[in-house]
């Protein structure tokens, strides 16, 4: 199977606190701070209408882990190279 190498720059979903109460001046100051713009480089596995998945190894039989990036977080996807049997 072939599978192209990716650059994905996304922006990433985000959560800020421990699990417990957090000052309000504090979650103010958070919540006006723009969510970060993620990098993520891999085997593009699936191109959905709804998203993308990327693995960062790729063997015979197995994969890592995939990251399934929404394609309403993605600004850009560039095509690094394709990867043939």
């Amino acid at each position: 199977m072939d599978y192209k190498i990716v650059e994905v720059y996304w922006i990433d979903a985000e959560t800020t606190g421990e699990g417990g109460w957090m000052d309000l001046t504090e979650g103010l100051q958070c919540a006006i701070v723009p969510p970060p713009l993620m990098r993520t480089v891999g085997y593009l596995l699936a191109d959905e209408d709804n998203h993308i998945s990327v693995t960062d190894s790729l063997g015979i039989e197995e994969c890592g882990n995939i990251n399934k990036i929404p394609r309403n977080m993605i600004k850009e996807c560039n095509e690094i190279r394709h990867m043939g049997k």
